[in-house]
């Protein structure tokens, strides 16, 4: 009985213990950017300007170049709300130029001119 007793005290304790961990949060995506896309956006903190709305890529892509948000990417911001999968994007057409990791469920809210001045390639499960 003594054994029942602690065993069962035991279980409601990890129990209540289990209740007060708390999982770490997903970032959430920002407006516009559907599950699985890697969303570009014309103005910095994910938004959009008229004319300029959130633009979504969901595969790998050797030229990015008529997207208007992801050639002009600096001043604005990337996401990548991917369903499994990190994403490398490139200054260059077929992967060229260097290489910036992007992990899923992430994003730059300021995508800096110096360091990224277009997004024109992308590949995704890379790393």
């Amino acid at each position: 009985m003594f054994k029942r007793g602690m065993a069962a005290l035991a279980l409601a304790a990890g129990a209540a213990l289990g209740g007060l961990v708390a999982a770490p949060a997903a970032n959430a995506a920002p407006a516009g950017c559907n599950s699985g896309a890697l969303c570009a956006y014309w103005l910095t903190n994910y938004t959009s300007a008229s004319g300029h709305g959130v633009q979504q890529v969901y595969q790998n892509n050797d030229d990015l170049t008529m997207y208007a948000n992801f050639y002009n990417s600096a001043g604005g911001s990337l996401f990548n709300n991917g369903n499994s999968c990190n994403v490398d994007v490139y200054p260059g057409t077929y992967h060229g130029g260097g290489v910036m990791h992007l992990d899923r469920g992430t994003g730059w809210t300021d995508v800096s001119a110096g360091n990224l001045p277009h997004i024109e390639s992308n590949y995704w499960c890379t790393y």
